[in-house]
């Protein structure tokens, strides 16, 4: 159940996305941290995500739209006295974004978009367009979205708010990640995250883990293999998945702190869409971020493919590399 605008809504439940995923033994990767383990049997408590029999009654939740995080923030502030709330930010084009067309979130949704079509010239499938955003999301600068998101995250750790960030990045982009963070003065106050329910020693899941996750939280895996996920350090990247499913294993990774309310800000319409039917038993305000236009020109477009072609015949001047494919034809076929 959710409302807009105050007006009352009921959602399905959705199933997560189907996901492709290497298959490897969970045995000898897991390395459970024992002091969550013997913390949580201590004091008998599990994960407030989790469900001792059958689900439990999904929470109100609101969506609401914004071009200010400020909203965002002030909602998870609002809610504070009620007791400790869990504020999740999207990275692109809601924390960080690109200066340039090239390489940002926009970019490569049209190009996502145009693959699913099979009617992209410059990309032949989406492994092909995802090494090229690795390669520029490594050599590429970012900037933040609002030039007060520092001081607004410093304020939080002033208050009963944990701040973690949720993001669609894949795992092999995590140094990238944290360096424009960094660079950019966005420090979080996370929680701990790697308790009794999930854990491994470098924070990396793969489809067993997450499916043991899943079952043990009560929850029903999807029918196709997951995606790796990456938990470390206030940052959680998910690969693309559901972020509604992506949300329920965090907090179960975050183990036995309840949270009052849930606060959520991403520009993305799909995961605002997937939180809101994920069926998430603690109260939940959704903000669509607006403030980045996700529309694309044809001069944004035409620069873009002209600057990665100059970039690429660079690159593959120098060395081998996978991105160094046969250029594309004039009808947009490739050769």
């Amino acid at each position: 159940m959710f409302d807009i605008e105050n007006e009352t809504f009921h959602y399905s439940s959705l199933e997560g996305d189907d996901m492709g995923a290497r298959n490897t033994d969970w045995r000898a990767r897991v390395g459970l941290c024992f002091a969550g383990v013997i913390a949580a049997l201590s004091l008998g408590q599990a994960p407030s995500i989790a469900r001792e029999e059958g689900r439990s009654s999904a929470a109100p939740v609101t969506i609401r739209e914004t071009a200010n995080l400020a909203d965002a923030f002030e909602a998870a502030r609002a809610a504070s006295p009620q007791g400790r709330v869990l504020l999740i930010l999207d990275i692109d084009n809601t924390l960080l974004t690109m200066p340039q067309y090239l390489g940002g979130d926009r970019w490569f949704n049209r190009h996502a978009a145009m693959i699913a079509d099979k009617a992209d010239p410059d990309f032949a499938g989406m492994g092909e367009l995802i090494a090229a955003q690795t390669m520029l999301f490594g050599i590429a600068s970012m900037q933040a979205t609002e030039p007060n998101i520092p001081a607004m995250l410093a304020e939080t750790t002033q208050q009963r708010i944990d701040v973690f960030l949720l993001s669609a990045r894949g795992p092999e982009l995590y140094d990238a990640t944290r360096r424009e963070l960094d660079r950019n003065g966005l420090q979080v106050e996370a929680p701990y995250a790697c308790s009794f329910f999930l854990c491994t020693q470098d924070g990396l899941y793969r489809d067993d883990e997450i499916r043991l996750a899943l079952t043990a939280l009560g929850e029903e895996a999807s029918r196709s293999p997951y995606r790796d996920i990456l938990i470390r350090d206030g940052v959680m990247l998910v690969s693309g998945q559901d972020k509604g499913v992506m949300l329920k294993l965090l907090m179960g990774a975050i183990g036995g702190r309840q949270y009052a309310h849930i606060v959520v800000a991403d520009d993305g319409q799909k995961n605002i869409a997937a939180l809101a039917a994920s069926g998430n038993p603690v109260p939940t305000t959704l903000f669509h971020y607006r403030r980045i236009d996700p529309s694309v020109t044809d001069s944004e477009n035409q620069t873009a493919r002209a600057q990665f072609a100059a970039l690429t015949a660079a690159l593959c001047s120098a060395m081998q590399s996978t991105l160094c494919a046969k250029p594309a034809a004039s009808n947009g076929t490739r050769k």
